[in-house]
């Protein structure tokens, strides 16, 4: 990934775990707000950030990218809402 340790600079990073993440029948995973650890010092921090986790699938397959496709739009219009509403105060949509 592309992201420096906040603490050591190293970018020996990459995705540790989440609390917040969903599974469909796929297999797919959508992670949200993971954490991150460094490989170089083992610091862990949170990233504001939505990770989707899934098989490669035939990119011939119209049916599998246009679920792939959907689930991406409803997560970043999800996000879009939870932000919206964060910013008006509001926990919930």
């Amino acid at each position: 990934m592309d992201r420096k340790c906040p603490q050591c600079s190293s970018v020996d990073t990459g995705p540790s775990f989440t609390f917040d993440y969903d599974r469909d029948d796929s297999g797919r995973v959508i992670a949200r707000n993971p954490f991150f650890a460094c490989g170089g010092c083992e610091h862990t921090w949170q990233v504001e950030m939505v990770l989707m986790v899934a098989q490669p699938f035939d990119p011939d397959d119209d049916e599998a990218a246009n679920v792939f496709v959907e689930a991406i739009n409803r997560e970043v219009a999800d996000a879009g809402r939870r932000s919206l509403h964060s910013r008006h105060g509001r926990d919930k949509p």
